[in-house]
């Protein structure tokens, strides 16, 4: 296959889409838990990492008075959804907000993580060969040459419904710069916040805080080289009765905290409140919540439509798994080699819905804290495996002495019928798919057109995911 030259690295990750049912009759609402997972009451401050699908099924949910649960996001960047029997009520915090952004170092610096659901903010660029990179996202916030924008929510003041439920976009990466000669990077952008559906078959009752905050901005000496802050994230309860919102209480989903004296912003989020009876809010809701006076129906699914697009992960390096959460920081090094180790090091890439071998160029980038930057291409008789699950393996020159940043792409070019399943990117046809991962963030899917522009996945409007899942699914046929 021959190589294709590309525009630009994209990371992002794509966004469910909720086939939601007709709603039961009144009084026979039900939040759809099976109760597997019991009682949820924790007695101390809990750090969850989301996991797979991000369903949890309760019996009751208790969150006492000075106990704070935050998710953070898992690899398949799933929303949050809480269903329980019987009541949930929140004395203490939930929060799924995103992460802030990286304040200015001698190395780039990842975007903060977005919450669960949400999208991350972009990485900072650094003065000598990286660009500042947009947050991503459907409304990520870019970084052009003057200073960079805040994520917005990435869909219209319209959407209500929250269906599909999605979370916030980042905001864009601070550019590099120079002190006293010395090169640095700009701030990174702050996480969108993530996206959490709480229901319950009987009440919901908030007397304390759920959050889906944005991350803040962060780093740089000026308005161009401060990373933007992430927008808010979704919110989403549902029960027949909705109340008991104290002086305290506060359902929350803004953007992270701006440079007031560079006037850069991320726009809110969305709150969305389901309920045949709803107490006085006396409490503080942000944004104005979308209010419907009947719950509607849960659909509890992870993301249906998109589970069988393509999906990359560096698994190994010189024999060594990589953690399930790396961060790909050149401060704190995610693998460690034994001294002595000898190159070429073997480098494993595990690739899922893909094909396998010459129809697939698989690339490995290496990143050193210092020098030029390597590509390799991995040999298409080291690609192995099936469609649904394979894996390849790239023999790289590691530095010694220093950190390496490791980053994985796989592209495939489009022929024939199968290219016209996919839809036009402003009336032209796509001729690439790239599956890319990149800095401790989940793979991502783009698209590519002849002329060389490439779309992400999460930008697409949702009738067009759901057309390049349906190409993808008849490709594994």
């Amino acid at each position: 296959m021959k190589a294709q030259p590309r525009r630009e690295w994209s990371f992002a990750y794509a966004v469910a889409v909720l086939l939601l049912s007709a709603p039961p009759a009144l009084g026979q609402f039900s939040s759809g838990s099976t109760g597997a997972d019991g009682v949820f009451a924790p007695a101390a401050n809990q750090n969850i990492t989301v996991r797979a699908g991000g369903v949890y099924n309760y019996t009751t949910v208790t969150i006492p008075a000075n106990v704070t649960v935050r998710y953070f996001r898992n690899t398949d960047n799933a929303p949050v959804v809480i269903l329980a029997t019987g009541d949930v009520t929140i004395e203490g915090s939930i929060i799924v907000s995103g992460l802030d952004g990286t304040s200015n170092s001698s190395t780039p610096q990842p975007g903060g993580q977005g919450g669960p659901g949400g999208f991350a903010g972009g990485m900072s660029g650094f003065p000598t060969g990286f660009a500042p990179v947009s947050g991503h996202g459907p409304g990520g916030g870019a970084s052009p040459g003057t200073a960079p924008m805040g994520g917005v929510y990435g869909a219209p003041t319209s959407f209500v419904g929250l269906v599909p439920f999605f979370g916030g976009s980042g905001g864009g990466g601070g550019h590099g710069f120079f002190s006293g000669g010395s090169p640095n990077s700009g701030g990174s952008g702050g996480g969108g916040g993530g996206a959490i559906l709480i229901a319950s078959s009987t009440r919901i009752q908030i007397n304390g805080r759920v959050l889906a905050n944005g991350g803040r901005s962060s780093g740089g000496v000026n308005c161009v080289t401060i990373g933007a802050p992430g927008s808010g994230g979704a919110i989403r309860l549902v029960a027949p009765v909705i109340g008991g919102f104290g002086q305290n209480s506060m359902v929350q989903a803004i953007a992270g905290a701006g440079n007031t004296g560079c006037s850069v912003s991320g726009g809110p989020g969305r709150i969305r409140m389901e309920a045949n009876s709803m107490g006085g809010f006396i409490g503080l809701t942000d944004p104005v919540p979308s209010i419907v006076n009947a719950p509607g129906p849960v659909s509890p699914e992870g993301n249906p439509a998109l589970a069988n697009v393509p999906t990359l992960a560096i698994a190994s390096v010189g024999g060594l798994a990589v953690p399930g959460t790396p961060f790909a920081s050149y401060s704190v090094p995610d693998i460690t080699l034994a001294p002595g180790t000898a190159n070429p090091v073997p480098v494993v890439v595990n690739v899922t819905n893909t094909p396998v071998g010459s129809p697939t160029e698989i690339e490995v980038r290496l990143l050193p804290r210092s020098g030029g930057i390597t590509t390799l291409t991995v040999p298409a008789t080291d690609h192995t495996g099936t469609f649904a699950s394979s894996s390849a393996t790239a023999n790289v020159t590691l530095p010694s002495g220093q950190v390496t940043v490791l980053q994985a792409s796989a592209a495939m070019t489009l022929t024939g019928q199968f290219a016209s399943l996919f839809p036009l990117i402003d009336g032209e046809p796509v001729e690439r798919v790239l599956v890319a991962a990149n800095m401790g963030e989940p793979s991502s899917v783009s698209l590519v057109t002849k002329s060389g522009r490439e779309v992400r996945l999460d930008e697409l409007r949702a009738e067009d995911r759901i057309r390049v899942a349906q190409a993808w699914a008849t490709l594994s046929q």
